[in-house]
């Protein structure tokens, strides 16, 4: 014979009302899951029915154990076994119901597509040919809200938005089709008309472009900087020349006033000790190489450079022989120019040379050009004074490279690269 439940031990009774609070508790979870989910009336029904059926055995089973002690339970003469099916009866019921909503969950009916179409973040709204709203999400609805001030009634309440006079409600700001809302999110607006099934429909998307708003603010930030900073390097670049023109001017001023007073000392020497006429003639070359400098510095500024050259080296006795032409780069030609000018200057001091020879080369990344005489070598290596250290800064400045050889002779190579098209 089977044990009744109050013939059953302590410990037995324990654990049947503990699978039985536990079966309470859980159908009291799982009627709160299928309510929230708006499930069927039907489903609800059923598992209300068994959670009250489970918690009336669980108050006679907890009346029944208490009062056994003094020998006035209920004494069902219902074997505990049974009562134990019965809980797991109640529990397999819940679980019965719940995979069968999970499933349904799982297929695509018109409540699913309606949930999903509600949760999306991007707002969807269509309009009939009445202008009616046939289908509006929730994010559709906080966007008219937001804007217009109201729920989306009729069509006219988000065509309105792409009117040029439209004033959003609420502070938020208009930029095209572009609305900024006062939490700082960016919504671009979109309209589009089809037909479906014979009928004819507007549909109005409103998407969250927070971040592509965000990228476009600071590119046109960038591009107006771009734009200034490019203006202001056309502005250096077009003064670049007479900049350098005039650093160049003023260098060779230095080097007639170092000129002239090394002739003022001799001549000043001469006249207070005598001298023969060796010394008299040495110094009306000095005297002359100082009044060419004087003149050439003095020269029209507006005067081809290799004209102005070749003028200066006639007129202190050195033939000039060039190879090739100067690019036509304004700036490259000048530098070059320059290069070729310097060492006229230093041909006639230093190496009392007869003949300077300037070779011009071009190709499609460089314009270079290297000098040479035929005076006397170096007899040490060179040391670049102010004049070679002028043209090398220059050079350098216009990312270009210079090259001074001292043996076996002495050759100067600049070299400029060319710049290209389009860059300012």
């Amino acid at each position: 014979m089977t044990t009744c439940f109050y013939q059953a031990s302590s410990l037995m009774q324990s654990i049947l009302l503990v699978i039985s609070q536990f079966s309470v508790i859980s159908l009291a979870t799982g009627l709160i899951l299928l309510f929230k989910r708006k499930c069927k009336i039907s489903k609800i029904s059923v598992l209300f029915g068994v959670f009250v059926l489970d918690v009336v055995l669980y108050v006679i089973m907890q009346l029944d154990s208490r009062m056994t002690d003094e020998g006035q339970g209920l004494h069902l003469h219902v074997p505990y076994i049974v009562l134990l099916c019965a809980i797991l009866l109640f529990l397999g019921v819940e679980v019965w119901l719940l995979l069968g909503e999970t499933r349904n969950r799982k297929t695509i009916n018109n409540t699913s597509i309606k949930e999903a179409f509600d949760n999306l973040p991007t707002g969807v709204c269509f309009f009939n040919e009445s202008g009616l709203p046939v289908l509006c999400n929730l994010s559709m609805y906080r966007f008219s809200f937001a804007v217009c001030g109201k729920d989306v009634q009729f069509i006219t309440d988000l065509e309105n938005c792409f009117a040029f006079d439209f004033i959003p409600e609420n502070n938020v700001k208009k930029e095209g089709k572009v609305f900024v809302l006062k939490d700082g999110t960016s919504w671009h607006l979109e309209k589009r008309n089809f037909t479906y099934d014979g009928g004819s429909y507007t549909q109005y998307v409103a998407t969250n472009v927070s971040e592509i708003q965000k990228t476009r603010v600071e590119l046109q930030a960038e591009t107006e900087h771009l734009r200034k900073v490019q203006a202001e390097l056309k502005r250096l670049s077009a003064n670049v020349v007479a900049v350098t023109r005039e650093e160049e001017i003023l260098n060779t001023k230095m080097r007639v006033h170092d000129e002239m007073g090394k002739c003022l000392v001799e001549a000043r020497k001469l006249l207070s000790d005598g001298a023969d006429k060796n010394i008299s003639e040495s110094l009306v070359a000095s005297w002359q190489k100082a009044v060419s400098m004087i003149k050439y510095t003095n020269e029209n500024e507006d005067e081809d450079m290799l004209s102005q050259i070749r003028k200066t080296c006639a007129s202190v006795g050195l033939e000039y022989v060039q190879r090739g032409i100067l690019p036509n780069d304004e700036n490259s030609a000048y530098i070059l120019t320059c290069a070729v000018r310097e060492c006229v200057t230093n041909a006639v001091r230093y190496a009392e040379a007869s003949k300077l020879y300037a070779t011009f080369e071009e190709t499609d990344i460089k314009a270079t050009v290297t000098v040479t005489n035929n005076g006397k070598k170096p007899e040490s290596e060179i040391v670049e004074g102010g004049g070679l250290s002028t043209l090398r800064r220059r050079v350098e400045r216009s990312g270009g490279t210079m090259t001074v050889d001292s043996f076996p002779a002495f050759r100067l190579t600049v070299a400029i690269p060319k710049k290209k098209e389009g860059l300012l």
